[in-house]
């Protein structure tokens, strides 16, 4: 593994950890304050830390891809699922409160966090491939 190659891992991590954790944590927190009528105050401040600990919380699961992905399954569908289940199996204990429905609410951010890491860092790993047509 070389040095840019981690350092890409890493980024992707943050990107899509801030994106698919970070807003769908907050989009989570959203529903969950819906649904059960709690009365949430949600600030432009409080969403911009919620989405840097989603970034802060995807590079660790870019380096956990990174130590663990060897020994995951090659097939893309297969690896998006066991990664997204183990970054979500590690993150459950600090889930507040621990209710079901905070775990279900949960379950499709890190669903689309560890099926779009492991998509861009697969896809940059072995280059654009170059396609039938363009190859003339």
């Amino acid at each position: 593994m070389t040095a840019l190659r981690a350092a890409r891992t890493l980024l992707l991590g943050a990107a899509t950890g801030a994106l698919c954790l970070g807003a769908g944590g907050r989009l989570a927190m959203r529903i969950f304050a819906l649904l059960t009528t709690r009365s949430a105050a949600f600030t432009l401040r409080g969403t911009f830390n919620v989405i840097f600990a989603g970034a802060v919380a995807g590079v660790l699961g870019g380096v956990l891809l990174l130590v663990a992905g060897r020994f995951l399954p090659k097939r893309f569908g297969a690896r998006g699922l066991v990664f997204s289940a183990l970054c979500y199996l590690i993150a459950t204990p600090g889930f507040r409160p621990p209710r079901p429905l905070v775990f279900a609410l949960c379950a499709p951010a890190f669903l689309a966090y560890g099926f779009a890491l492991v998509m861009l860092d697969g896809r940059l790993a072995k280059g654009r491939q170059p396609s039938a047509q363009n190859a003339t």
